[in-house]
């Protein structure tokens, strides 16, 4: 496994974690799915993030998944062998060869795409893995489910609101993919992640983070709006520390 620059953004980093045993997989095997996986092919996933493309592939067999992240801020590859595979709720458990445990989840699929959701067992591995439930649709933990494709197109995470906003204070902030004006100073888009509801920016020195509860345009919304000074400190924030505030359409 190798890796460059470490952010908190990136899932799956370099830490303490349990390491599974030949032991505790035997105790948990009556837990273990055997049905058949038949996901195959190389699927990819670009974001950008910190101004540079990061791109995310995983390779399916019946027996494993490779899985390598390729860009400027981090990189990575590993291959993950399969310890459980239950069809019914699309959910992959498998282990790296340090031993550190891994469960997926698919939905979605098409002739070319796959929606995956992906947590790396840090506390418990497998006991962690086989009693973690299927996400909520919209889940944004482990950075929330992402669609990945047979082909990299290139394309981005798009906003799907746009519009001007603003507080019962009268604090306004008018929305849009590329750039987003608050406090009458402009922000051009750094990155926008569907799966995390996080849109960030840059104007100068500082830096714009936006979260969004709810992805649907709409006349009203809820929205964490901050400014920072240190971009990784922006990308460290996560979806469940925020605090809301109500923002309706102009």
């Amino acid at each position: 496994m190798k890796a460059v620059i470490v952010l908190a953004f990136i899932p799956f980093l370099l830490t303490c974690s349990y390491k599974n045993s030949e032991e505790e997989t035997a105790k948990y095997s009556d837990k273990l799915s055997t049905d058949r996986f038949s996901l195959r092919g190389t699927y990819y996933w670009s974001f950008q993030l910190m101004g540079g493309k990061q791109l995310s592939t995983h390779t399916f067999y019946s027996d494993s998944i490779t899985y390598s992240m390729e860009g400027k801020v981090y990189s990575t590859d590993y291959t993950m062998r399969k310890l459980s595979y239950e069809a019914a709720t699309g959910k992959w458990i498998g282990e790296d060869s340090d031993k550190i445990v891994y469960v997926l989840f698919f939905r979605d699929s098409t002739d070319s795409t796959v929606t995956i959701y992906k947590r790396k067992c840090d506390d418990e591995g497998l006991r962690e893995a086989i009693n973690f439930g299927v996400p909520a649709h919209d889940a944004t933990d482990d950075h929330g489910w992402n669609l990945y494709a047979l082909e990299d197109d290139g394309k981005e995470d798009v906003l799907p609101i746009v519009g001007k906003y603003t507080t019962k204070d009268k604090h306004s902030i008018n929305l849009a993919d590329r750039v987003i004006i608050y406090h009458d100073k402009e922000f051009k888009k750094l990155s926008y992640h569907s799966g995390e509801r996080r849109w960030v920016g840059q104007s100068g020195n500082e830096y714009l983070q936006i979260f969004f509860q709810d992805l649907k345009q709409d006349n009203e919304l809820q929205l964490s709006v901050k400014l920072y000074d240190d971009l990784e400190v922006a990308y460290m924030t996560k979806y469940a520390t925020v605090t809301w505030e109500k923002y309706k359409k102009l």
